[in-house]
């Protein structure tokens, strides 16, 4: 089971590839019952797409849908929309993440959602919102990281345009964890006043907010000073740096407060380190002191990584391996903190993943495998009162469909 901090929730959620998918993914894996409503017979297309491990499934669809229920249900159907609204009666939350407007021939739109459930907490995370000028047009995920710059615009030599690189974009920005935030607030204000909302959360509104910093000097004519920025031609603060060990190693160092430079001046014998500095606030980055760059050089030569990390840390100075990816998933660090998920995916075999970074006392992660679409069709279906002849009815009307491709494996 998933962490059962929302145990008894029952989600719908109507959303399409990684950044919407990764909303009910979190409030899946804690504790959530999520029920995936998709287009039969393949639905959910993330499964083609992250790199092909077998037909139907892809490695973003092993993470972003894992313990997700899926009903695969044709709601261009008038059967298809009876069952839907059947089972939204029973739905504390639905989710979505289509244009506005997308929703209403399924009535499935907010105010048809609510002539069904009235108090329903319904969640919409389309790429511009429901208002503004820009809230009708549909978008791919980098759409919105272009209008939120966060693909910052490259020109080439030759004039031509090509998208850049900038790592607050892709899957990393916070839009997910703050609609499963929101929906988790409202669900606390529904607790203490009865009464469900319609929360509006762009996939770029949360882009813009990790800029607030720049944003401010835009909006505001104020002289902004950073503290102990890095003069011209220097860009590495020396108490704020990496360093390469005897080993090959490299270590992280965080010496920018007074109390731990002085920490570390003790330990390597350079006291006459301590006097250096501009401390006026606290903390001081050490960006032009070049001389005493050259000697931490050497000195962090002459011991291993290891040999480093028990020192310092012994001598409360923050130091932290300097790792590559690979590197850090194999240290003994992710093992203690059970960061990893292994289980045996049925009809494909063995997997290794990302577990829900959070540790509850007393309950156990174990989720669900990502499902097949429409692999929970007859347990939905039965548990709001349809019989087998009626299931099978419904299959044979392409009402309800599965995805059978892994299994046929």
């Amino acid at each position: 089971m998933s962490l059962q901090l929302l145990t008894g929730t029952r989600v719908l959620e109507m959303s399409l590839l990684m950044p919407a998918d990764h909303v009910g993914g979190m409030l899946a894996d804690l504790g959530a019952e999520v029920i995936k409503i998709e287009q039969p017979p393949n639905g959910d297309y993330v499964r083609e797409l992250g790199g092909l491990l077998a037909p139907g499934i892809s490695e973003f669809h092993l993470f972003y849908n894992r313990s997700k229920k899926s009903l695969a249900v044709n709601m261009r159907t008038d059967e298809g929309k009876k069952i839907f609204h059947k089972l939204l009666a029973t739905a504390d939350v639905l989710y979505e993440s289509g244009t506005p407007g997308s929703k209403d021939k399924l009535t499935a739109d907010y105010e048809s959602v609510r002539k069904t459930n009235p108090n329903i907490i319904y969640a919409s995370y389309p790429a511009y919102g429901y208002r503004g000028p820009y809230s009708h047009l549909p978008s791919h995920g980098w759409g919105v990281y272009a209008f939120a710059n966060t693909s910052p615009i490259v020109r080439m030599d030759d004039g031509r345009l090509r998208r850049g690189v900038n790592p607050q974009g892709g899957f990393t920005d916070t839009g997910p964890a703050m609609v499963a935030l929101t929906i988790a607030a409202a669900m606390v204000q529904k607790l203490r006043t009865g009464e469900g909302s319609h929360i509006d959360i762009a996939m770029s509104d949360p882009l813009l907010y990790q800029q607030h910093s720049e944003a401010f000097r835009i909006f505001n004519d104020y002289e902004v000073k950073i503290p102990h920025s890095a003069p011209p031609g220097r860009s590495n603060p020396i108490r704020f740096n990496y360093y390469d060990c005897s080993d090959g190693g490299i270590i992280a160092f965080q010496a920018v407060e007074k109390k731990f430079w002085d920490n570390f001046c003790h330990v390597v014998g350079r006291e006459d380190w301590i006097s250096t500095g501009d401390w006026p606030i606290t903390i001081d980055f050490g960006t032009d002191e070049p001389e005493i760059e050259q000697e931490m050089i050497k000195i962090f030569k002459t011991r291993s990584l290891k040999e480093w990390m028990k020192v310092l840390s012994a001598a409360d100075v923050p130091v932290i391996p300097g790792y590559t990816l690979e590197q850090v998933l194999q240290d003994s660090h992710i093992e203690a903190r059970d960061l990893v998920y292994e289980y045996d995916h049925p009809g494909f075999g063995p997997v290794k993943q990302m577990a829900y970074p959070a540790l509850i006392d007393g309950v156990e992660y174990n989720p669900m495998p990502a499902p097949y679409g429409g692999q929970h069709n007859e347990e939905i279906l039965k548990s709001l009162g349809y019989s087998d002849p009626d299931v099978a009815a419904l299959r044979q009307a392409a009402v309800i469909g599965e995805d059978t491709r892994l299994l046929q494996k």
